[in-house]
């Protein structure tokens, strides 16, 4: 293991066997007291972090934290867009939009109870209250919530793609389809512990709790595959054309061709990996316990 000093932020090189040939080296960046979503978005990579009660900007390029800035009440899904990070506050049923350029918090806007995760998409942020059992939209020229939309169960993961809004109801096992123009839903499938969902070009990949990855067609929502991967999967994300799923259980990274719908590498990393994200190159992954960020090259 191998030490380096840069700007006050110890990088640690750490040798994993990660399948391939000439990769580079894994490295942590330690961002914090837990490192639990993250986001890359305008540039720059987002991090909440729920312990300390943070937001944490990463410079993915340089692998270096940029700042932090408080967030109260627990922060943890975020949605970049409209020039704005937006960042959920579990325990204060609170969205809170912050300037990335200035530092300054633009609104803080309240919502549901708990809110789990948020998505930027049709004109509009999309907030899960896993508390309440519904979803808020808020309008960001207005700065408000202009519609709550009751999904029942306890909705965490949330999702815009093919015009629509899609929402994994952990509660009752459900993928549901929300449709933004009527805001509300048009329809909802079983799904056992459906708990985050990352769109493709053609379709929708739902961590199930289960330890499974369902693949959906968003016409249909018909299940086209199913994967099964490490324990307790959660917020994936694309890089360099694969899924790459952080299993919160097993402390490690499932990487899946979706060409062949398996698993092609599992890479161990920091205890309770929540979520991953691709900025600069690299595939990102989340330490909640730790508070560290892998950087591993894909």
């Amino acid at each position: 293991m191998l030490s380096l000093l840069r700007g006050g932020v110890v990088i640690v090189a750490v040798a994993v066997v990660c399948g391939t040939a000439g990769a580079a080296e894994p490295t942590k960046l330690h961002v914090g007291l837990s490192a639990s979503f993250a986001l890359s978005g305008g540039g720059a990579l987002w991090v909440t972090d729920r312990v300390d009660n943070k937001l944490i900007r990463v410079d993915p390029a340089a692998g270096r934290v940029k700042w932090r800035f408080g967030i109260p009440s627990s922060p943890f899904g975020l949605a970049y867009g409209a020039g704005s990070v937006w960042v959920g506050s579990r325990n204060a049923g609170r969205v809170t939009r912050v300037n990335p350029a200035t530092k300054r918090v633009l609104k803080r806007i309240s919502v549901g109870s708990a809110p789990y995760a948020l998505a930027f998409g049709a004109g509009a942020v999309w907030v899960s209250n896993e508390g309440s059992g519904t979803v808020s939209r808020i309008a960001p020229k207005r700065n408000k919530i202009v519609k709550t939309i009751r999904v029942g169960g306890g909705p965490n993961g949330i999702a815009v793609a093919f015009h629509k809004v899609w929402v994994a109801d952990y509660g009752h096992s459900h993928l549901i389809r929300i449709d933004p123009v009527r805001n509300r839903v048009e329809k909802r499938i079983s799904l056992p512990k459906a708990d985050w969902i990352t769109p493709s070009a053609d379709a929708l990949w739902v961590s199930s709790e289960g330890g499974k990855i369902y693949k959906i067609d968003p016409s249909s929502m018909a299940v086209l595959a199913t994967v099964t991967v490490g324990a307790n999967p959660l917020a994936t994300a694309w890089v360099a054309g694969k899924l790459w799923v952080p299993n919160i259980d097993d402390n490690s990274v499932s990487v899946v061709d979706p060409a062949t719908n398996t698993v092609t590498n599992t890479i161990p990393v920091g205890t309770s990996p929540l979520a991953a994200a691709s900025a600069a190159g690299h595939a990102w992954v989340t330490s909640d316990f730790d508070g560290d960020l892998w950087r591993l090259d894909p």
